[in-house]
């Protein structure tokens, strides 16, 4: 997916992107959401039967969220970005922004996933 920083629009075509924006996001943000549920249930059953079945199936999932995550967000290519020109620097500043948004929603979720583990008792 292409967001393009530079694109001239008008206001219902800002309108528009935004609507299409939150249309996509939303379920996806809500899928997150009971993953990360899911994930601190099973943390939390690992923590406290100590089985080695679920310590391994909480870790594999905990390593495929992140990498679900970093999939996702270099996916992302950000056009338009101010003071950037060459098409080189483009990209670059798009993978350390992808980056920098993966692992930052990566971590909050890891908060939440580790505050439903203390908190489930």
């Amino acid at each position: 997916m292409k967001i393009d920083f530079s694109a001239r629009k008008t206001e219902l075509g800002w309108q528009e992107t935004l609507d299409n924006f939150w249309k996509r996001v939303t379920p996806l943000w809500f899928d997150w959401l009971q993953w990360t549920l899911v994930l601190g249930v099973i943390g939390y059953l690992a923590q406290q039967s100590r089985n080695v079945i679920i310590i391994v199936t909480y870790a594999f999932s905990y390593v495929a969220l992140f990498f679900y995550l970093q999939g996702l967000f270099f996916s992302l290519e950000f056009k338009g970005l101010p003071l950037i020109r060459s098409k080189r620097a483009q990209r670059i500043a798009s993978l350390i922004l992808s980056g920098i948004l993966s692992l930052a929603i990566w971590l909050f979720l890891a908060s939440l996933i580790s505050q439903i583990q203390g908190k489930v008792q």
